[in-house]
């Protein structure tokens, strides 16, 4: 570094920004404006920037005068000049050109990076290579260095021969990119830093507090400095820590590092161990409560998830919020239905045409004369839980007879999407937008209008790009194709938001430093995102990285160790507050772990610290807080249609609990799966009642014994089945699982043939009870008994025996099955006592199902006599197929499973529907009820 730079070091007792403009002001002459027109000033951020103008402003402005500050860089800007910028490849450009290298260079001539050339070298494969090798040469750049160089440096001669093949990549990159005209970003970079193009006026070049400025701004320094240009490096921290920085301000991992042992000043009360993001918001607005009277207070957040929850908390308490960073385009609505049209074209996927149904405007393009939103929706969910499709061909294949809006906008969507994929990409994303959005009227001004008009502006200019440079490049990508690769340039815009008045900005980690407010919470400090962890690129480790000068992990950490030593060093004492917060989970429910710089302490303090930062679960202050934020509770009716009917999968699931009966029975609300590919467990154990309904339907099979006539029967129905209901081309798991089925089958075949070799015959197939017009049903309490019993067998000595088949993973008996053995052990709750009954044995039991009792009860009215029940169990292992018989069923539960059924009906008719239980086997409300049922519903009074 040459003998012009100068460092000054100018402590931490006073914030970034007032030392800033101390050392800005000094000398200055306050009757006449602050003139810095010949000074370039350097900042490490945008809000950093913002923050420095204002202060400026204020502090000339109490004078009457103003101040003039025309050079406010970033780092980005000293390397890459904006009179410059014009030269440099876009990213487009950039990928793109990696593209046609790829392209240009055979294969053959790339053993080394190479080795097993790719099976599908074609546009997929290309976009993911070209975007690693773009990410690459970026992080090689930061140091100024090209694949060529790396290949010749010593510390990569190990991978020397991949190295000299990149070399190779990247000269047809330079040779894509001179052809077009401009020039790679990085390289310019790197010849700026060694000639800097700075304004002709500039004579003195102040670098402010700026710890994470990249290698290669040491060689613009110098080369500034050589010049004769005055150049300053303004560090926080005091004259006492000069040999802890290198020349230009960044923290050294000599003296930083993790294996150095520093110790910061901060209590282990500062720290604060939540469960979750959602605790950590809630806490952070408590802290920021009690720091009121104190002062002002402003707040950091290392973790999205908990930013996230901010905003809501926020929101909520009508507090209005910025992000400086901007919004991500995913936050916006239009973003979401692109990402579908991407599948529709690239896949024509079924659930990408389900979401879109969903979204107001893509109804209104795609369907004449706009039918019933609800009519729609509901013949596109039943016809998808009916017939699984895959793509939106494959429903036009199925019978859509009884579905004739959805066979229209089927129909309509797939019109428009061979439309669009015949289109050039400029025009098809113009024809889209207009399309979604060509008859609303939009407000500039209006959130929510505005970032939509953002969005879709920044889409057409892209996809525009996209459309010149493929051309410009000689490549030439399908439709599905360019619409991913615009929405993967899209994806790295943010929206911007304007600041207006605000209460609180939600500021990043590197924008803490320049934060001058006396109280201060930091959220998120875990060991994921601070210091975060480096992931290495495959061609670059962190020790090459390390070994080559460029930022590693050791690097990240000490200058993330400075970073918290300055936050806590300017509130330490009576200077203000710093508070630390961490979670022990992510809102998915992974492990976090503590920053480990929240480790860097006394040794004596240490193991207390360790203990702080790991507490035990009985120490934990208060029950989890559920995943979002509770605006409101659920607040039920609790009414119910009159009860005529029930059914015994009904009176289970009111076993089972009784809120979740009342959503799904009383409500008829049922989860609706638009990206369904499979079938679920009771479709599949249709499969399989299908197929041995149609056995007992036909004469010629209604007295074989043979194992294997019968197998290929039950084999040939279920594929019938699938065909008819499925298509010819049916999802490729449901193929898997039919397989799995005709296994099961062919077992099962096994177990008829003997059962009917010991003189059982089935008489009745799928018997339907409880219909309106039965004139003997058989009634509880006043309501009719309804359902289907799968089979009625009779054996040759006149013994009747009712079999339900069972088709789950895993084989149970009935018993287990109908009800649960109470112990001494068991945790009975009161409100489930009335469940209870004795055992002829004199155990009392739990009643968990009641179908297999009531049904033999329903047929005894009947006149006929049924001494047995039975399970027919087609489990996933095949070689437990067998009938299992219900051992010991006598009257007794006849009378125990009617009673309780009795009370059950009673309970309902009164509309008792609480308490929810804990855990049910009905598990389709657990995201709506947040998996806590207690705290987000209103209590039944």
């Amino acid at each position: 570094m040459s003998r012009g730079v100068q460092r000054l070091f100018w402590g931490w007792e006073a914030p970034v920004l007032e030392q800033a403009v101390a050392l800005l002001t000094r000398g200055w002459d306050s009757r006449r404006a602050l003139d810095l027109s010949d000074t370039l000033l350097l900042v490490p951020n945008g809000e950093a920037g913002r923050r420095l103008r204002e202060s400026l402003a204020l502090a000339t402005d109490a004078t009457g005068t103003a101040a003039i500050v025309p050079h406010l860089w970033l780092p980005e800007q000293a390397l890459l000049p904006q009179s410059r910028r014009f030269e440099a490849a876009t990213q487009l450009q950039t990928q793109l050109a990696w593209q046609r290298a790829l392209e240009q260079v055979p294969m053959e001539a790339l053993g080394a990076l190479f080795p097993r050339p790719p099976l599908n070298p074609g546009w997929g494969w290309q976009t993911e290579t070209a975007r690693m090798l773009a990410e690459l040469k970026m992080l090689l750049g930061t140091g100024g260095l090209t694949f060529a160089a790396t290949a010749v440096h010593p510390a990569a001669q190990r991978d020397a021969a991949r190295w000299q093949d990149l070399a190779k990549l990247e000269r047809a990159y330079f040779a894509e990119l001179a052809q077009a005209g401009v020039a790679d970003a990085q390289v310019l970079k790197s010849r700026h830093a060694r000639e800097p193009v700075l304004p002709e006026e500039v004579r003195r070049i102040i670098v402010l507090a700026s710890p994470d400025l990249p290698p290669l701004l040491d060689a613009w320094v110098s080369a500034c400095a050589a010049r004769g240009l005055e150049v300053l490096i303004g560090i926080h921290a005091p004259p006492s820590l000069a040999h802890a920085f290198d020349a230009c301000g960044r923290a050294l991992p000599e003296y930083w590092g993790e294996d150095v042992k520093n110790s910061l000043p901060i209590q282990h009360e500062q720290i604060h161990v939540t469960r979750d993001p959602a605790m950590q918001a809630t806490r952070v607005l408590d802290l920021m409560r009690g720091l009121i009277p104190t002062g002002r207070t402003a707040v950091g957040v290392c973790d999205a998830e908990v930013g996230s929850l901010m905003l809501e908390k926020l929101t909520l308490e009508q507090a209005r919020s910025f992000e400086p960073g901007g919004t991500p385009v995913q936050h916006e609505g239009l973003w979401h239905v692109l990402e579908c049209f991407r599948e529709l074209l690239s896949t024509g996927a079924w659930r990408a045409f389900a979401a879109l149904l969903r979204v107001e405007e893509f109804r209104t393009a795609i369907v004449p004369g706009n039918p019933s939103t609800t009519a729609l929706l509901r013949q596109a969910d039943d016809f998808a839980e009916t017939h699984l499709p895959v793509t939106v061909d494959h429903a036009l294949e199925l019978p859509l007879d009884e579905y004739l809006e959805l066979e229209q906008a089927l129909q309509n969507t797939q019109e428009l999407v061979d439309a669009l994929r015949r289109l050039p990409p400029t025009q098809a994303a113009r024809t889209l937008i207009l399309k979604l959005l060509g008859e609303k009227e939009f407000n500039p001004e209006a959130p929510g209008d505005r970032e939509r008009t953002e969005l879709a502006t920044e889409w057409l200019r892209i996809t525009e790009e996209l459309e010149n440079e493929a051309r410009r490049f000689q490549l030439k990508p399908k439709a599905g194709e360019t619409f991913a690769l615009s929405l993967e340039c899209l994806s790295q815009s943010r929206l911007s938001e304007p600041r207006g008045d605000i209460d609180l900005v939600l500021q990043g980690w590197l924008e803490l430093l320049w934060e001058k407010a006396p109280n201060l919470i930091v959220a998120g400090l875990n060991e994921e995102h601070v210091p975060g962890i480096f992931i290495s690129h495959p061609f670059l480790p962190d020790s090459l990285r390390r070994a080559l000068g460029l930022p590693c992990q050791s690097t990240r950490f000490a200058r993330d160790a400075f970073l918290l030593a300055a936050l806590a060093h300017q509130r330490h004492g009576t200077r203000g507050s710093l508070q630390l917060l961490c979670g022990q989970w992510s809102k998915d429910g992974d492990a976090l772990r503590p920053s480990r710089l929240l480790f860097l302490c006394d040794d004596q303090a240490l193991p207390q610290r360790v203990a702080h930062l790991f507490p035990q679960e009985e120490e934990q202050a208060s029950a989890p807080e559920p995943p979002r934020t509770l605006a409101w509770k659920l607040q039920p009716d609790w009414t119910a249609p009159p009860l005529e009917s029930i059914s015994p999968s009904r009176l289970r699931e009111y076993l089972a609990c009784p809120f979740r009966y009342y959503l799904s029975s009383a409500k008829r609300m049922h989860a609706v799966e638009t990206g369904k590919r499979e079938l679920d467990a009771a479709e599949f154990g249709n499969l399989i009642h299908h197929a041995f309904h149609r056995l007992h339907l036909d004469t010629a099979m209604h007295d074989s014994t043979h194992p294997a006539r019968i197998a290929e029967f039950l084999e040939a129905a279920a594929r019938d089945r699938v065909r008819e209901v499925y298509g010819a081309r049916p999802a490729p798991l449901i193929t898997l699982q039919l397989e799995s089925i005709l296994q099961r089958l062919r077992k099962a075949a096994e177990i008829e043939a003997t059962n009917r070799q010991q003189g059982w015959q089935c008489v009745h197939a799928e018997l339907q009870i409880g219909k309106e017009e039965d004139e003997n049903p058989f009634v509880i309490a006043d309501a009719r008994l309804s359902g289907r019993i799968d089979r009625v067998e009779k054996h040759v000595s006149g013994a009747l025996r009712i079999v339900d088949f069972k088709s789950s993973d895993k084989a149970r008996t009935p018993e287990e099955a109908h009800f649960k053995i109470i112990t001494a052990r068991t945790r009975l709750k009161e409100e489930d006592e009335w469940k209870c009954f004795d055992l002829p044995d004199g155990r009392r039991a739990l009643w968990l199902d009641l179908q297999l009792p009531l049904y033999a009860a329903a047929l005894k009215q009947r006149g006929m006599d049924v001494r047995e029940v039975a399970y027919f169990a087609l489990p996933k292992g095949i070689q437990d197929t067998k009938i299992l018989p219900w051992e010991g069923f006598d009257e007794s539960f006849l009378e125990a499973a009617i009673t309780c059924a009795a009370e059950a009906v009673q309970r309902i008719r009164s509309h008792v529907f609480w308490p929810p239980a804990e855990r049910s086997p009905n598990a389709s409300f657990d995201e709506m009820l947040l998996g806590d049922p207690l705290h987000s519903v209103a209590a039944q009074a």
